[in-house]
């Protein structure tokens, strides 16, 4: 087995800092409860001073619910603006879990170390008082799924500029823990990751928090621009073939640099099996395009395989009879129990369903104006939503024949025209997805993957595959791609690629909590 570069150099700060892996011969139970399902809980106040703040998960505070500077359109979760039982439980639930990782047994010392520049194994690390993080601070999880970190902080956390928590070889954000005595702070464009619970208040001055803030007597102050995401802990990928005509599952978690993984085909002979998207109700909704064959529709699925259900019928509506098929899907990001569905359709080289439509219960409308032709085809690709930024709430839609992105504002209106919003560089685009930070990201057939920032200006070349690129989605602050030769790819930070499996005819991608 052939082994990277960035395995040796992993390696070699393991050798480097032995001294401090020492690895816990059992994981400490912590028991977060209703705490779990929050971003941002606090005791005396939650402040944001910046409108570009995103955060996944819910947002409270328990006793005192002030909440200022957060609107409910940066918030994908619940916002508790009140006294609410929610989030009183949410701080009873929290006194639990601090609790419990405070009573950890204590593996190793690490008082007056700097946790930059270590890598560290699963165990329960300790500082007696203050705890300083300066530079990049790797957990190695050693392939382990279930590895988990217990940090115990006397007193104080504090982290340096542009400091960084890495996650390497198994390791995943929901078993990394920071107990803190009393506050703490997350300094400027730092990508911090775990569920940070401190007695105190904790203060965020910009960056990304790949986690939980979780303050039980304080407030936690958002001093600028922050990315908050809490993500439940089990969650599986599933890959479309739209050849093959199946579901299959990719094993999480994904360890780094670990070859390929398991895969189970969970559903069969789903014919043009092409969009792949996870809805409010954690089951997949999938395109069938008919571009293989079989009918043209969207049926749902459990995260099983079963309970397949026919959602939209192409061949039952007039609008959509005589075109294409379906194939990128995406949920509106509009709060409601049954928030629509925005597909395009493909292949309709000319005909009348060609562009992108919306349905929920009722009977699906256009919402874009026809893709123009380009030759003897036409048709659209993935679509998406606009988390932040000026267009916050768009519906961005690929126009696969013309190599462009339209750009559609809401209410997303019968008839309605979009607007060209990325046209340059683009070669055979195909695939978009959009980050946390609000990046666009999108995938061409000739293997490249282009970034834009939130308004759809050009920021460079993100990456080659070398591969035919279908579709793209973001798992914590990695891609994962798909590509009709059949690798499915992830691509980290840093620029290393994996090929995580080979699926014939890897089409959609779907992320899917349990």
């Amino acid at each position: 087995m052939n082994i990277k570069w960035h395995t040796l150099v992993v390696l070699v700060l393991v050798l480097a800092v032995s001294s401090w892996a020492k690895s816990s011969s059992t994981d400490v139970a912590i028991n977060l409860g209703t705490a779990s399902n929050f971003g941002v809980l606090a005791g005396s106040g939650v402040t944001n001073v910046s409108a570009s703040t995103s955060i996944t998960g819910d947002v409270g505070s328990s006793p005192t619910p002030s909440v200022v500077g957060l609107l409910p359109t940066q918030v994908n979760g619940t916002l508790y603006l009140t006294p609410d039982p929610a989030t009183a439980q949410a701080q009873t639930d929290l006194t639990v879990a601090y609790n419990q990782a405070a009573g950890a047994a204590c593996n190793t010392v690490l008082t007056g170390t700097d946790l930059g520049g270590l890598t560290l194994v699963p165990g329960v690390y300790c500082f007696s008082s203050s705890a300083q993080l300066t530079g990049t601070l790797t957990l190695d999880g050693q392939g382990d799924p279930n590895s988990q970190w217990i940090f115990q902080i006397g007193s104080t956390l504090t982290t340096a500029t542009d400091s960084t928590v890495k996650l390497t070889n198994g390791a995943v954000i929901c078993n990394v823990y920071w107990q803190v005595g009393s506050s703490a702070t997350i300094q400027t464009n730092n990508t911090f990751v775990g569920t940070i619970m401190a007695l105190t208040s904790i203060t965020l001055d910009g960056g990304t928090l790949d986690g939980r803030a979780l303050a039980s007597n304080g407030a936690v102050t958002i001093s600028a621009q922050e990315t908050i995401t809490e993500k439940p802990c089990t969650c599986n990928v599933y890959v479309s073939s739209s050849s093959a005509g199946t579901v299959t599952t990719l094993q999480l978690p994904i360890p780094y640099d670990s070859g390929l993984i398991t895969e189970t085909v969970l559903a069969k002979g789903l014919t043009s099996s092409e969009g792949l998207v996870c809805g409010t109700d954690r089951r997949l909704y999938l395109a069938q395009s008919g571009v293989y064959g079989g009918p043209r529709q969207i049926v749902r699925l459990d995260q099983t395989g079963l309970n397949l259900t026919t959602i939209v019928d192409f061949a039952k509506y007039p609008g959509l009879a005589k075109g294409g098929g379906p194939v990128g899907l995406s949920f509106s990001t509009t709060k409601s129990a049954n928030p629509p569905i925005f597909f395009s359709t493909t292949l309709a080289q000319g005909l009348s369903n060609t562009g992108v439509w919306k349905t929920t219960t009722s009977k699906p409308t256009q919402t874009v104006l026809p893709f123009p032709s380009h030759g003897s085809a036409n048709g659209g690709g993935a679509t998406t939503f606009l988390t932040t930024g000026p267009y916050t709430g768009s519906l961005l839609a690929v126009d696969v024949a013309n190599s462009k992105v339209v750009r559609v504002s809401p209410p997303f209106t019968k008839g309605q025209a979009g607007i060209d919003f990325i046209t340059t560089h683009l070669t055979t685009p195909v695939g978009i997805a959009v980050n946390l930070a609000g990046n666009v990201f999108v995938a061409n057939t000739d293997g490249t993957i282009q970034q834009y920032g939130s308004d759809g200006t050009y920021v460079g070349l993100y990456a080659t595959t070398g591969l035919h690129n279908m579709n793209l989605i973001f798992f914590g602050q990695t891609i994962v791609v798909t590509t009709q030769d059949g690798a499915v790819i992830q691509i980290w930070p840093d620029g290393v690629q994996e090929t995580l499996a080979n699926i014939a005819g890897a089409d959609g991608v779907a992320i899917c909590y349990k």
